[in-house]
């Protein structure tokens, strides 16, 4: 089974071939005038310039070669462009071929490849905060994009969870609460409360600052009392990640993190030194990066003997392709850190680390409020992820109990799922590339282009779906295209193309934009096309009824793959 445009695509290649034409200019797309035609081609005009013809007469020895196609007409246009108008008798059959594939058309992998996708990056003792919101649901999203197409695709939270900070907390804990070295609880409140005080006296008090660092060259060397302690504050740390990220339906196959990495450093850097890959310069430990100095030299280790990410992040990669299967490594980060990445790549690529391993910097842009500028609470300080996520709860919320078509008793449920839709697809229906503004207020809105839109548009059809049914009539056989189903089962085709792009492009949002044009569109042949009312057909009604149900499947499968579900009722 292949979609109307690779058939398409198809019959013009050898259409072209027929006429003695080069196949490669026979390509089809959708047309820019849909209301001029469904596909074009614009072949005839470079074959025209190159064998000096019109390209008119180019177009209509073409169309003269698809004079007999079922599933086309082919009309030629000046100046010598081709349009293709798909017959109604095939859209209709060609509904049916989508409705009875789960896949919705859309093909595996020839070759599967394995791939780790690194798309978190919170730090131990802190809070997740709107930051963080871009890497996780971009990441999860294109690891289940990959899978979907047939990939080994595993992310890896990759924590911070070692450092400085880490020897900040020991001391100031040393300090304040020192009977904890000998056990007891440490609950993440606890952390949140006493790492901007630690910060802050790392700061401003010099005595304080060095024996941060002594904690942190001590628990390096392996202390036994600071390692237990570290132990537990990652511990009540990982534990208050997964319950955000799996508010966020974000899920990791591994929570390493920088402490993973820590012991083979002083090997590694030893290594890279004696085959001259790295330098000391100036007392610091570096590897230079290119030739004419327009990219920075990567500091593995500063003049004071410190290990940084750049050190940390290449021992990382070391690890990671130990698993000779591993293919591709995409590093779901900030654009602000697309620097760092091309000297951690050229590193690595020095080193021999990568071989035949990609690296790749999925690089995002910034979240910001209303304002244009980067999201923060109203006291202008940096937005904690749960607060924010209250916010859309809460917002989301006050629209059903507007409606009051939900029982109280329901609200609450249904209020998280549409909340984490408002959130996800607000995200994802954005390039990553380019910042984008979170507006609470238009993400929670059930019409326009969110979330809670493209899940309405599924409850929507159901409910049509079930009180059809009570009135005896079901899903049967399409006959007809009905009004907009054009637009519909066209939409419908190009869901193998949206998936394909969102792969290569590294960019959820080509999916994203397919599942609003999916309900745009059925929602429109929703409205023209009635089946509860008298006077309609049997069999238009089961028709209509099956185009509908096709275009529910298809954009619940789209809705899964950005990790949103749907609730029953809305």
């Amino acid at each position: 089974m292949t979609t109307l445009i690779d058939q398409i695509n198809a019959a013009c290649a050898d259409a072209f071939a027929a006429c003695g034409f080069d196949t490669k200019f026979a390509a089809v797309r959708e047309s820019d005038r849909p209301d001029m035609a469904d596909f074009q081609c614009n072949g005839a005009l470079p074959i025209g310039k190159m064998q000096k013809q019109n390209p008119m007469d180019v177009a209509d020895k073409i169309v003269a070669a698809m004079a007999d196609n079922p599933i086309v007409t082919v009309e030629a246009a000046r100046p010598g462009f081709l349009n293709f108008r798909v017959r109604d008798s095939a859209l209709a059959h060609h509904i049916a071929t989508i409705a009875a594939d789960p896949r919705s058309l859309a093909v595996t992998a020839a070759t599967a490849s394995k791939i780790l996708v690194d798309y978190g990056g919170p730090n131990v003792a802190k809070d997740m905060h709107v930051g963080h919101l871009r890497a996780a649901i971009i990441g999860q999203a294109l690891k289940d994009i990959l899978r979907f197409a047939g990939h080994d695709a595993d992310g890896d939270v990759h924590l911070g969870d070692w450092g400085l900070q880490m020897g900040q907390l020991i001391a100031f804990i040393e300090a304040e609460h020192p009977h904890l070295l000998d056990g007891g609880e440490i609950t993440m409140e606890d952390l949140q409360a006493w790492y901007p005080q630690a910060s802050g006296l790392s700061k401003t008090d010099d005595a304080f600052r060095e024996k941060a660092r002594a904690a942190t060259m001590a628990l390096q060397a392996g202390q036994a009392d600071y390692f237990a302690l570290w132990e537990r504050m990652r511990a009540a740390s990982v534990a208050s990640l997964k319950r955000d990220y799996d508010w966020l339906g974000v899920q990791f196959e591994y929570w390493y993190g920088e402490s993973r990495y820590q012991s083979a450093l002083d090997t590694m850097v030893a290594d890279l030194q004696s085959t001259g890959v790295a330098e000391l310069d100036d007392g610091a430990m570096i590897i230079r990066t290119s030739d004419d100095g327009k990219l920075p030299p990567l500091i593995l280790r500063n003049s004071n003997g410190a290990y940084g990410y750049g050190a940390t992040d290449v021992a990382t990669i070391q690890d990671r392709i130990q698993d000779p299967a591993l293919q591709t490594i995409l590093y779901v980060v900030d654009a602000r850190q697309s620097t760092h990445f091309k000297q951690v790549f050229k590193s690595c690529e020095r080193a021999g680390y990568l071989g035949t391993v990609s690296a790749e910097h999925i690089a995002f842009g910034t979240v910001n409020g209303t304002d244009g500028k980067p999201f923060k609470t109203r006291e202008g300080g940096t937005m904690r992820l749960t607060d924010l996520i209250a916010m859309m709860v809460d917002a989301v919320r006050a629209r059903l109990d507007d409606a009051g078509s939900i029982p109280e008793t329901d609200r609450a449920a249904v209020a998280q799922t549409v909340a984490q839709a408002a959130i996800k697809f607000g995200e994802l229906s954005h390039d990553r590339e380019k910042n984008y503004v979170f507006d609470i207020d238009q993400f929670a809105q059930f019409e326009g282009k969110t979330g809670p839109y493209l899940q309405y548009t599924c409850v929507r059809i159901q409910t049509l779906l079930d009180a059809a049914a009570q009135d005896g009539k079901t899903p049967g056989t399409i006959t007809s295209v009905g009004d907009g189903g054009r637009a519909l089962a066209l939409a419908l085709d190009a869901f193998p193309a949206a998936i394909d792009k969102s792969i290569k492009a590294r960019k959820p949002s080509h999916l994203a934009n397919h599942a609003y044009r999916i309900a745009e569109a059925a929602n429109g042949f929703y409205q023209k096309n009635r089946v509860l009312s008298a006077g309609v057909s049997a069999e238009d009604a089961a028709s209509h009824l099956a185009t509908l149900a096709a275009a529910q499947r298809q954009l619940t499968l789209a809705l899964d793959l950005m990790g949103i579900s749907v609730p029953t009722k809305m």
